[in-house]
């Protein structure tokens, strides 16, 4: 299972059932967004840089027979029983990342945990695409029941404003919003520490601009 919410917009809102065949998903992009059964999954992989801190950590929760039997061409630091039996120190730790993720850890328990978590994060996407679904000046090209509550596309109803929408934007204190070379448009990032009001603030900002041109 890959969770591409990143690019596209999109996400699972649910685990998928496979059997006796083991599930593995790139969470990325998602992780502590909302509570999860990691007993339902055989390996979650994450890089750290979008919900748990500066880039250069990575998380892995595999279950433990899926460890060992690699493959003799596997990359040393690719076999994940190097790190388990490293205890996860088998090259040198990234310590200040490793701090600011605790810290993060700390400020997720502080706001009520994954399960407050999720319903900021409900709360903030479901703002962002009403505004987006009230509008004939706004589409999001994502199928409601796959859209990710941490990563918003959307296009303009011309191309040719997407150039002073995204000056526009930027003069208003919002950034960042170019949608992937990929797959164009426009794409606001509301991970978990977006706070309510950013997405108040772009809301605001996309509805008086619709008004303007």
């Amino acid at each position: 299972m890959s969770v591409k919410v990143t690019i596209y917009g999109t996400e699972y809102h649910y685990t998928p059932e496979t059997g006796n065949v083991p599930l593995l998903t790139d969470a990325s992009s998602n992780i502590l967004s909302r509570p999860v059964d990691v007993s339902r999954f055989g390996m979650i992989y994450a890089g750290a840089q979008k919900n748990i801190g500066p880039s250069g950590v990575t998380v892995v929760i595999i279950r433990e027979d899926l460890v060992g039997g690699a493959m003799d061409l596997t990359p040393t630091m690719f076999n994940y029983e190097t790190h388990v039996k490293g205890e996860s120190m088998y090259n040198t730790p990234p310590t200040y990342a490793i701090y600011i993720a605790g810290l993060v850890f700390e400020w997720l328990k502080n706001k009520g945990g994954l399960e407050a978590m999720e319903r900021h994060n409900i709360r903030k996407a479901e703002k962002l695409y009403a505004c987006i679904d009230e509008s004939s000046f706004y589409q999001c090209p994502t199928e409601r029941a796959s859209r990710s509550r941490m990563n918003v596309p959307f296009t303009l109803a011309k191309p040719e404003l997407d150039e002073p929408f995204l000056k526009e934007a930027k003069a208003a204190g919002l950034v960042t919003l170019k949608g992937h070379r990929s797959v164009g448009g426009m794409r606001a990032s509301i991970y978990n520490a977006m706070p309510e009001e950013g997405v108040d603030a772009l809301v605001s900002f996309m509805k008086e601009f619709e008004k303007r041109v």
